[in-house]
Order: C-alpha cells, then sequence, then structure tokens
C-alpha cells in the first residue's frame, strides 16, 4: 500500500456470484475476483494495480460485502472512478460503494468483525432457481433446534475441529458474537439462513458449523459429537463442510459500523434487527 501523494487511495465495497470463479484470492490460471478485479483497474490506469480484500471466500461462495482498498493516479476522482470500474466489470462481479479511504486503510486488518449467512432450502418449488445459491435438502428442518445448537458456538475458544486449516501466525482463536438460524418470511418450511458474527473465522469454518450443526438437528450425528468437537476432543467421525454455494459473506465491520445492512439480497427475512450503521 503506497503512502505517496503521487496516489489516491479508496475503498469499495463489491459483490459477486461466486458460482463462476475458484475464490476470490488471486490465484494463477484460473478466474478469481481478485484477478479481475485487478485486470479492470488496471485497464483504466493503464498499469499495473492491486488490490487488497478484506478476507477470503471459497470457490463457489458469495459475497455481498467483500471490502476492497487499491490506489489510483491522482488524475481519478470518485465519480469518474466508480462510473467507470462500474462499467467494466463483468455482470457477475458489481461495485457497490466506493469512497476515498485514508492511506493507512487496509480493508483486513482494520475491520473488527465479519458477518456470514449460510441459505438451507426444503422447499420442492424453485429448486432450479436454488441450485447455486443454496444448500437443497430433502427433510424438513426446526429452525428452533438448530438455534439451540449454534448458541453453543458463541463465546472464544480455538475452533481447530472446525477448520481445514488456521493461520500460523494467529493460532486458531474466534470470538464468536452471535450465531443464529432464522426463517424466512412467508415461506413456510424454508428457506432458513444462518448468521454468524465473530471476529475472524478460519479457512471453512463456517462450512463446518452449518453441516456439523445440521447433522446434529437431523439425527445424523449424536449431539455428544457437538460438545466434543467444541472441546477439540475426539468425536465419532470427522465433521464435513457445506457445499460453498449456500455461503455468503454479508458484512465487514470497522470503526464506523458495518459496511453493509445484514441479509441476502434476494431473501427477505422476518425479524431482522441486526443492521447496524453503515457507512
Amino acid at each position: 500500500m503506497s503512502e505517496s501523494t503521487s496516489t489516491a487511495r479508496f475503498r469499495a465495497t463489491v459483490e459477486y456470484d461466486g458460482a463462476g470463479f475458484h475464490g476470490s484470492q488471486l490465484q494463477p490460471d484460473v478466474r478469481t475476483v481478485q484477478g479481475e478485479v485487478e485486470s479492470a483497474l488496471s485497464n483504466l490506469f493503464d498499469g499495473p494495480a492491486r488490490i487488497e480484500l478484506s478476507g477470503r471466500t471459497d470457490t463457489g461462495v458469495h459475497a455481498v460485502a467483500q471490502e476492497i482498498a487499491f490506489d489510483a493516479p491522482p488524475q481519478w476522482n470518485e465519480g469518474e472512478l466508480r462510473r467507470a470500474l462500474g462499467a467494466v466489470l463483468p455482470e457477475d462481479l458489481a461495485l457497490g460503494r466506493l469512497s476515498p479511504a485514508g492511506g493507512s486503510f487496509h480493508p483486513r486488518f482494520d475491520a473488527t468483525g465479519r458477518r456470514y449467512e449460510y441459505v438451507v432450502s426444503t422447499v420442492e418449488r424453485g429448486r432450479t432457481f436454488l441450485r447455486d445459491r443454496a444448500w437443497l435438502l430433502q427433510d424438513p428442518l426446526d429452525a428452533g433446534a438448530l438455534t439451540e445448537l449454534a448458541s453453543g458456538f458463541v463465546g472464544e475458544r480455538a475452533f481447530d475441529a472446525f477448520a481445514k486449516s488456521g493461520q500460523p501466525e494467529r493460532g486458531t482463536r474466534c470470538r464468536i458474537e452471535s450465531a443464529e438460524w432464522r426463517t424466512v418470511q412467508g415461506r413456510a418450511g424454508g428457506p432458513l439462513t444462518f448468521r454468524i458474527v465473530a471476529d475472524r473465522f478460519l479457512h471453512h469454518m463456517v462450512r463446518y458449523i452449518v453441516g456439523t450443526t445440521i447433522e446434529v438437528a437431523s439425527g445424523a450425528r449424536p449431539p455428544s459429537d457437538l460438545e466434543a468437537l467444541l472441546a477439540n476432543e475426539p468425536a465419532s467421525r470427522a465433521v464435513f463442510p457445506a457445499p460453498p454455494h449456500g455461503l455468503y459473506l454479508t458484512g465487514v465491520r470497522y470503526a464506523e459500523g458495518w459496511n453493509r445492512a445484514a441479509g441476502v439480497p434476494w431473501l427477505t427475512e422476518s425479524g431482522d434487527e441486526d443492521r447496524g450503521r453503515t457507512r
């Protein structure tokens, strides 16, 4: 990140349909969110451009609140950059808010919280539409039972059992502020959404939590397994991650508040109090 007066620093909130991306982070020879944004900016700036992201999403995972930051040539102002970048991004990647940022702003290190939401549906009608947007299950789910199980995740602890990998420099401890399942207003039997807020998340952590919670609630796994896993003790069998296409990054929190209101855009939820301030 540059402190030079020869560049102007911006931050932006972007959203994307994860089905067409091999995750958010730049990788060689595959299509990624970072790669598409950097390519678009490089064309606009007529030179190399690099962005920083608030966090990493895996292949197939969606986002409506991925925060990014980048440096631009000084001749670009906010309005011109918003119009130009919005016009050249691909159809499955959209620009939300864009604003000037302080030279020291970093979308990952300045974040104080992240919010993910996971969508599960057992409704027969509309399954074709939902196949890349939700985890489709056959049997009904009890939102109350799921929320009771999810409440056990709240607090600070090591989440080794619910992570594909940790971060050696930061360990596996995370502080979960809230975790609950919600019904969608006016849609009896589903979909359901799982909303979780934490200071940080480990690789596949939300998907492991969702998969394990649903297994226990449906009777496919004994409740004692969840207690054991939360204590980082052996369970009857390994956890499995829920599919990536039901997962959405829906908010990143900074000192001024959340960068986006809670909720998955194509759903209308009841009892949606966790909206907070947006910049």
